[in-house]
């Protein structure tokens, strides 16, 4: 039989416990998505700040090629 996240309770109250190990298993779960979601996001900015300081016509191509990858490419994954 499957375990229920939250415990049965008598008195049909949510407990300050049950709440916090409720917050520890999403977040066993949610903690690698959140960590992978904001690599991906800084690695397109640390790109474009570092494109930035060439001049003017390689951050707008580069912003260009950044959008396009992320449309195309990092969908795909």
């Amino acid at each position: 039989m499957e375990e229920s996240l939250i415990p049965k309770l008598d008195n049909r109250w949510l407990t300050w416990a049950a709440f916090v190990e409720e917050t520890k298993r999403v977040g066993y779960l949610a903690g690698p998505m959140v960590v992978v979601t904001l690599s991906q996001y800084l690695l397109q900015v640390i790109s474009t700040m570092m494109v930035g300081h060439l001049g003017v016509l390689p951050l707008a191509s580069s912003a260009i090629a950044i959008s396009l990858a992320t449309v195309t490419g990092f969908s795909l994954l």
